[in-house]
C-alpha cells in the first residue's frame, strides 16, 4: 500500500511538472521578444539534450589534477583518454560505462574561468557527481567551494566523494584512510561527512596493475571497492536524479526570464535583479544560521554537561567547595561565550546580505 502510494505522488508530481513546463513555454513563446526567445530556444535545447542523452550522467568533477580522467580511464578501460600532470582536460567528454554516461570535466578553482564555467554547465545537466580530491584533501578555497555546491546550491544528495593518488602519502593504508576521514569530517563541520559515499583509491596503480596483470597493484589500488561503491550510489540516487535534473533546467530558464519578463514591461528590472540576487542570498544565509547556531549551542550543552561530570566527581572530596564555585564562574564563561559566537554569525550574515552586489 505504501508503495502505490509512493508511486502516485511521483507520477502526480511529473504530471504537474510537465503542466507547468508547458505553461511557462506557452508564456516564453507569446511574449515576442528575441531576449526571451532565446531563453526558450535554451529551454528547449536543454530538456531536448537531456531526453536524448536517455542513459543516467554521473559527472566527475573536482580540484584540477586530482586525477578525474585517469579514474575514467581506469573504469572505462580506455587508455585513449588525455593524462597530465597539469591541466590535462578542457572540455567535458563523455564515456560509457556499465550502462551509465560518465562525464570527464575540466578542473574547478583554478584561474582558468573558462574551465569553472564549463565544468558548472556540466554540473547542473549531470544526474549525479563525484567530487574528485587527491591525497592532499580539501584546502581553504576547495572546502568552500565543496561546501557552496553541496549545501547552497543543494547538491549533497547527489554527490559522492573520492580521494585518489593514496599511494602518494607515506603511511600504513588504514591508518592514513582513519586519517584522512578525520580530517574530512573537520573540514566539513558543521556538516557532517557521513552524508557523502566515500572511496579511497589510486586509479593510477589500478590502470598498471591491470596492464600489467599485477594483481597486487590492483588490491592495493582499492579500486574494485570504488566500483562497487559507485554502483550502489547509483542505484540508490538514480531516481531521484531523473526528477531533479530537469527541475533545475527549467529552474535556471525561469531566473532568466523573469529579468526578461521585467525588462519587456515597465518595471526596474535592476532592482529587480538586485532583489532577487538578495532573495537567494538571504535564504543561503537562513540555512547557514540554522546550522551554526546549532552546532553553537550544541558545543555549549557539551561543555556545561563537562562541567557538571568534574563537579560530581568531586562530591564528598574537601575541594567540593572551590570546584562548585568555579564551575558556577565556567558556566557562566561558557554562557558568554555562546552569546558572543552568536552575535557575530548574525553580524556576518548581515555583512554579507549587505555586500551581495
Amino acid at each position: 500500500m505504501s508503495q502505490n502510494n509512493q508511486t502516485f505522488k511521483a507520477a502526480d508530481i511529473g504530471k504537474r511538472f510537465k503542466t507547468a513546463c508547458i505553461q511557462f513555454d506557452e508564456l516564453l513563446a507569446s511574449a515576442n521578444s528575441p531576449e526571451l526567445t532565446k531563453i526558450w530556444r535554451k529551454l528547449h535545447d536543454g530538456m531536448k539534450e537531456y531526453k536524448q542523452q536517455g542513459t543516467l550522467t554521473v559527472a566527475f568533477i573536482g580540484q584540477y589534477s586530482a586525477g578525474k580522467s585517469t579514474i575514467i580511464s581506469a573504469l572505462t578501460g580506455r587508455r585513449d583518454i588525455h593524462i597530465d600532470t597539469d591541466i590535462a582536460t578542457d572540455k567535458t567528454a563523455l564515456y560509457d560505462w556499465n550502462g551509465i554516461r560518465v562525464i570527464d570535466t575540466p578542473g574547478l578553482f583554478t584561474d582558468r574561468h573558462d574551465h569553472d564555467d564549463i565544468t558548472y554547465e556540466a554540473i547542473a545537466k549531470a544526474d549525479l557527481l563525484v567530487f574528485c580530491l587527491t591525497y592532499m584533501l580539501f584546502d581553504t578555497l576547495t572546502v568552500e567551494n565543496f561546501k557552496k555546491l553541496a549545501y547552497d546550491k543543494g547538491y549533497r544528495w547527489k554527490m559522492m566523494l573520492v580521494i585518489n593518488k593514496m599511494s602518494a602519502a607515506a603511511g600504513e593504508e588504514d591508518q592514513k584512510i582513519a586519517s584522512y576521514r578525520h580530517s574530512l569530517a573537520t573540514a566539513l563541520k558543521p556538516y557532517g561527512l557521513d552524508e557523502f559515499p566515500i572511496s579511497f583509491i589510486d586509479a593510477r596503480d589500478y590502470c598498471a596493475g591491470v596492464d600489467e596483470n599485477a594483481d597486487f597493484l590492483v588490491e592495493d589500488s582499492r579500486f574494485d571497492s570504488f566500483i562497487t561503491e559507485l554502483n550502489h550510489f547509483v542505484e540508490r540516487r538514480a531516481s531521484l536524479a531523473k526528477f531533479d535534473t530537469p527541475v533545475r533546467i527549467v529552474l535556471g530558464c525561469i531566473d532568466d526570464a523573469q529579468i526578461g519578463f521585467a525588462r519587456n514591461s515597465n518595471e526596474d528590472t535592476a532592482f529587480l535583479e538586485v532583489l532577487s540576487r538578495i532573495s537567494r542570498r538571504i535564504n543561503q544565509e537562513r540555512e547557514r544560521l540554522r546550522t551554526r547556531i546549532k552546532s553553537i549551542t550544541l558545543d555549549m550543552s557539551a561543555a556545561i554537561a563537562n562541567e557538571g561530570s568534574h563537579l560530581a566527581s568531586a562530591v564528598g572530596e574537601a575541594t567540593f567547595e572551590d570546584l562548585n564555585k568555579q564551575s558556577e564562574i565556567n558556566v557562566r564563561n561558557h554562557y558568554e561565550k555562546t552569546g558572543k559566537a552568536l552575535e557575530s554569525e548574525i553580524e556576518r550574515a548581515i555583512q554579507s546580505i549587505q555586500h551581495e552586489d
